[in-house]
């Protein structure tokens, strides 16, 4: 289901639109949390601290896919909003083209350089085997990642927040369900837990495909090749969009790499809290994620005015938000 945003109350368009973000964000730290919490409930505080030392490079590279996926949808917002739908379609298949590329190459170098990067984080001597093992496994799933995150981004230039929710309940139904298997009777540790994460991405990426490659039907242009000139204008966007989520990750690793030689027991204490500060930022987040379309699809039509009341509402949502939590 697509949606126009060049109509309407720009505070009631980004309200609404922000809504179905946050409930997906908040099902997707959810089922982050529910791992924090049944790894260090039935494997203890090592097993606890394993995953937990693993957090911002998993972080680096999550910020990475939604950078590059994001800055991919934009142009198609763009399109979208300008009515432009042959040139929109073969924006997608770019867009598909690239992140099959970059994933290949993203999980072939991670997954080679896992024990490297864990070393580099300081990570302690008596739980680094098992956070190799947790984000390797993660890093072996960067495919299903790039799936959804392209196929969630590209819903969401076309307005639709709704779907990519659904699929991210799914998500953490299956993993939450998963890690309670895995973990308690079959006693697999965090193996079990890394496990659970990669087959509940790979069946939520998989169905997710599925849907929108039906929804694409309606738009009859043919799918085209590879097209360089289109790729260079696409990267053009996406590199920013990469880098300033990279930039937040990088912070987030330095600090890591801060705490680690701590030993264990701080490190499953930052790890427990981590969890809990990102249940808070994810409003923001999302307020962030809705704008981007918002503007995009306004941009595409032509309506410079209404890009600027977009702003200045989501300044305002940006500021009550705000206040709340720091309330609670």
């Amino acid at each position: 289901m697509t949606k126009d945003l060049t109509s309407g109350s720009p505070l009631k368009v980004i309200l609404m639109f922000t809504f179905p973000l946050v409930l997906g964000n908040l099902f997707q730290q959810f089922y982050a949390l529910a791992d924090t919490i049944i790894v260090g409930r039935f494997c203890g505080v090592s097993a606890l601290a394993s995953v937990g030392a693993t957090g911002s490079v998993n972080y680096l590279i999550l910020g990475f896919v939604i950078g590059v996926c994001n800055g991919f949808a934009i142009p198609i917002a763009q399109l979208f909003g300008a009515r432009d739908y042959k040139d929109l379609r073969r924006h997608v298949a770019n867009a598909a083209w690239l992140c099959i590329a970059a994933s290949v190459v993203l999980t072939i170098a991670t997954v080679a350089l896992t024990r490297p990067m864990m070393q580099l984080m300081q990570t302690p001597d008596d739980i680094i085997d098992g956070a190799v093992i947790y984000i390797g496994w993660i890093f072996a799933g960067i495919p299903f990642i790039f799936l959804y995150n392209m196929v969630a981004a590209i819903m969401r230039a076309l307005g639709d927040s709704k779907t990519p929710l659904y699929f991210l309940i799914l998500t953490s139904a299956l993993n939450i369900g998963l890690d309670l298997l895995f973990v308690i009777p079959f006693k697999f540790g965090v193996f079990g837990a890394a496990l659970a994460t990669l087959i509940a991405q790979g069946i939520s990426a998989v169905l997710s495909l599925l849907l929108f490659l039906r929804r694409m039907r309606r738009y009859k242009s043919a799918f085209h090749r590879f097209d360089g000139q289109e790729l260079c204008s696409m990267l053009q966007i996406a590199v920013p969009s990469v880098l300033q989520q990279s930039t937040v990750s990088i912070g987030m690793m330095l600090v890591q790499a801060v705490v680690n030689p701590f030993g264990t027991q701080a490190l499953a204490g930052y790890a427990a809290t981590m969890r809990v500060e990102n249940v808070f930022s994810l409003i923001f987040v999302s307020i962030g994620n809705a704008v981007s379309p918002y503007v995009s699809q306004n941009l595409g039509a032509n309506k410079p005015q209404r890009i600027k009341k977009g702003y200045r509402a989501a300044l305002v949502l940006d500021v009550c938000f705000a206040a709340i939590a720091f309330i609670v």
